[in-house]
């Protein structure tokens, strides 16, 4: 027996659409007057001359008076900078910060050359990339292809989003591995060239990411606790200040009985680890930079910058034959 329902009004595509709509409208009203589109000149050298190169991208203001944020390989190298407001008013930045190795750049309106430099301008919130779930729906904005401002629907579908080993080194920019410390925020929200630099947006209308990369229908932004962190560097110092302690890891040896740990493959000179008595062979089972030692070689590396020069941490591991131990030392 097969039975045949009528569809009622709620279930039908215009209900979806209508239903779609409505969670989505107060999020695009809080970001989409606060997208900018930017505009860029930059210098490269070539054959013993300066040659100057255009380009285009996307950013989002992010303060009353007037800084956006932006991606470095939009605007990191820019001699000149123009941004097209949402409302299309037209005004020049300068480049406060860029950080290669999280592929962040932030800029600042010239906010004296507006012919109304006292009507105020709209600024998006930052979020808590963390929250983010697979299959939260996020709408990526920005100015694909230079055309004016845009936003596109779809969902969260991966929240560590890592390089594939075999593309490995494939992405750097000014000699920086950018995948060294960023873990993408996946999703399927359509973006293309042009959207670099542009926000992610939660429902609740706060940035959450900044689009950087496309890898097929799947697009990659940066989460917005390590963008908001670089930011906040830039604009308060120009430059972004990192930690380091100095340790190469390898996988364990397949003779290892123990189920955790990270093995030390090397230690640079003069380095924390070095000064700390860690040593090539030792395996460490838990640190303050690498949390679980279990996680990846890459992982841990992610971790690291993340905290500040001079802060101290325990770390507990084995040495040698499997005698377990605890150290002290500072992070560089």
């Amino acid at each position: 027996m097969v039975y045949c329902g009528a569809l009622s009004a709620a279930d039908s595509p215009a209900a979806d659409d209508a239903t779609g709509r409505v969670q989505i409208e107060p999020a695009i009203q809080k970001v989409y007057p606060a997208l900018v589109r930017i505009y860029v000149v930059s210098e490269k050298p070539s054959g013993g001359r300066m040659q100057r190169q255009r380009a285009s991208g996307s950013g989002a203001i992010i303060s009353s008076d007037g800084y956006i944020v932006t991606n470095h390989h939009v605007a990191g190298n820019a001699v000149r900078i123009t941004c097209t407001l949402a409302d299309g008013e037209e005004v020049e930045a300068d480049l406060v910060g860029t950080d290669p190795l999280s592929d962040l750049a932030v800029l600042k309106l010239k906010l004296d050359t507006r012919k109304t430099p006292e009507r105020p301008l709209a600024a998006a919130a930052w979020g808590d990339s963390s929250k983010l779930k697979v299959g939260d729906v996020v709408l990526a904005m920005g100015s694909p292809m230079a055309v004016s401002q845009s936003v596109t629907r779809g969902i969260v579908s991966n929240v560590r989003m890592i390089m594939p080993k075999a593309m490995k080194g494939s992405f750097r920019l000014d000699g920086e591995d950018v995948g060294r410390i960023v873990r993408w925020i996946g999703h399927d929200a359509v973006i293309f060239g042009g959207n670099s630099g542009g926000p992610l947006v939660n429902l609740a209308g706060e940035i959450v990411g900044i689009n950087e990369i496309g890898l097929g229908s799947l697009g990659g932004a940066i989460p917005s606790n390590l963008a908001k962190d670089v930011v906040d560097q830039l604009i308060r110092q120009g430059h972004v200040t990192r930690s380091w302690i100095g340790i190469e890891f390898q996988p364990r040896l397949k003779s290892d009985k123990n189920d955790r740990g990270a093995l030390v493959s090397g230690i640079v000179e003069d380095s924390p680890a070095k000064k700390a008595g860690i040593r090539a062979g030792d395996v460490i089972e838990r640190a303050p930079l690498a949390g679980d030692a279990q996680a990846s070689d890459s992982a841990r590396r992610r971790r690291g910058p993340t905290r500040a020069p001079g802060q101290g941490g325990n770390r507990q591991g084995r040495r040698g034959r499997g005698k377990t131990g605890g150290q002290r030392g500072e992070i560089g």
